[in-house]
């Protein structure tokens, strides 16, 4: 067997892969993926890298070999700058300790709570939206799921601060995106316009957070908040002890993070794929009506909207926010998939490569909630489909954001048809921490007629 896997090479030290890598991010790891299959190697100036594209190999990264690797310091520094020492970035005995302190925060008790928060905002959405008017969907949805996950999180409204924190949140994006993995990563304090921006977004979040825990260390009431959790939270199985205000901090930093702007842009591209497919929008609207009948939508209602849920995990499939899993890096020389993988190298997982795969979704590029129905999606492989990532550090807050997504997908189809803008073209991705449509979304309102449910005049 060669030492290493086939893959792209160049002759200028994996410069131009690099520069391919970062400027035509998704072209290039599908045709890496594609020309390559299961398992890929190519240099990038010092770094090893191997691109993982099986379900039994991504297992052994993501489950069973996933103590061989750690982050890579190189694109943790930028992103610890935001997000400290959050469930994300911390490794080891840290996070597993984090862990146990976060996790209740995510139990099913608390789910109605939220679920009743995230249709109380929809609806304010709602009463907001005009018929016939024509807006950025994706703002909508960035300035929604901001309200929800800071009363969900914090237990405070934020409703004339949603535009200020999503901008602070969409230049740190931004920042993270054309800094991580650069070698050359220029300080924070220099007086350039792209540093003084970034410096706005990270005082603006940190001092939000940091405002709100002094306000309410002094409190021992639990608020029914993710907050109250952290701050409340007691390390039972460890040595006993909570959080500090820093840790408690980056992780609430964390949370706020990845718990609106990846549903953001994963419900943008809901309504993009639902606005071009009219059958399945109209087999939505009659489950919606059926089992809402016209009533607010509860968190008893996620599991009788089995359709919707199907729409939502095709949606993550064809466009997961996060396209890409944290890159690791080997601790330790490793064995993947009958590789011996050199330590310091890096190993790519990419959500986006794997989920069009033909040789695990028939039709990949077709838009068929139906392959998540019964009898059908048990025919995925595990680890073919992984939008929140698997394993031990699989996305801790999973559940909340499918849950999110349904009832937010189900209030708006009670009340609008969203259609896509005469002037929105066809969508591009663009690569950030989540994928987004390049230029926003544009559609357009109509609004529905009321139905007619039984039992009522």
């Amino acid at each position: 067997m060669p030492r290493y896997p086939a893959g792209p090479r160049d002759f200028f030290f994996g410069i131009t892969l690099a520069r391919q890598l970062r400027n035509n991010t998704l072209q290039f790891i599908t045709e890496v993926g594609r020309a390559y299959g299961d398992m890929a190697y190519f240099r990038m100036g010092p770094v090893r890298a191997y691109v993982v594209n099986h379900p039994q190999l991504i297992r052994e990264v993501l489950v069973t070999k996933h103590k061989s690797f750690r982050r890579p310091p190189l694109l943790v520094r930028p992103l610890a700058k935001v997000d400290g020492q959050g469930l994300v970035l911390s490794e080891g005995d840290l996070w597993l300790r984090q862990r146990r302190l976060v996790q209740p925060a995510f139990s099913p008790k608390r789910f109605e709570g939220y679920a009743h928060i995230t249709v109380d905002y929809t609806r304010r959405m709602l009463a907001r939206w005009q018929a016939g008017a024509a807006l950025d969907v994706a703002d909508e949805m960035t300035h929604l799921t901001l309200q929800i996950i800071a009363k969900t999180l914090f237990d405070v409204e934020v409703s004339e601060q949603t535009t200020k924190l999503g901008e602070a949140v969409r230049v740190i994006s931004e920042a993270y995106t054309r800094e991580a993995g650069n070698p050359l990563q220029l300080p924070d304090w220099l007086p350039l316009p792209s540093k003084r921006r970034k410096r706005w977004a990270i005082d603006t979040l940190h001092d939000m957070i940091d405002a709100i825990i002094r306000q309410r260390r002094g409190s021992r009431d639990d608020r029914g908040d993710l907050l109250s959790m952290l701050l409340l939270a007691v390390d039972e199985e460890g040595d006993g002890r909570g959080m500090s205000d820093q840790q408690a901090r980056d992780e609430a930093v964390t949370l706020f993070n990845a718990g609106h702007d990846s549903t953001a842009a994963a419900l943008t591209w809901i309504w993009y794929l639902v606005a071009k497919h009219p059958a399945v929008e109209a087999r939505l609207m009659e489950e919606v009506d059926t089992v809402l009948a016209g009533r607010a939508a509860g968190y008893g209602d996620v599991p009788r909207l089995p359709y919707t849920e199907m729409v939502v995990k095709e949606s993550l499939r064809l466009y997961p926010p996060t396209w890409s899993m944290f890159p690791r890096e080997a601790v330790a020389s490793v064995e993947i998939g009958g590789y011996r993988i050199p330590k310091r190298s890096w190993v790519y997982v990419f959500p986006w490569v794997t989920h069009r795969d033909a040789r695990f979704f028939e039709n990949p590029e077709e838009f068929q909630p139906e392959r998540f129905g019964p009898g059908h999606s048990d025919k995925i492989p595990q680890y073919a489909y992984f939008p929140f990532g698997g394993g031990p550090r699989v996305c801790i807050g999973n559940t909340f954001a499918t849950m999110e997504m349904i009832l937010i997908l189900a209030s708006v189809l009670q009340k609008f048809r969203v259609k896509l803008a005469a002037d929105q073209p066809e969508a591009e991705p663009e690569v950030m921490i989540a994928i987004r449509p390049k230029g926003g979304m544009r559609v357009l309102l109509h609004r529905r007629a009321e139905p007619a449910y039984a039992g009522k005049p």
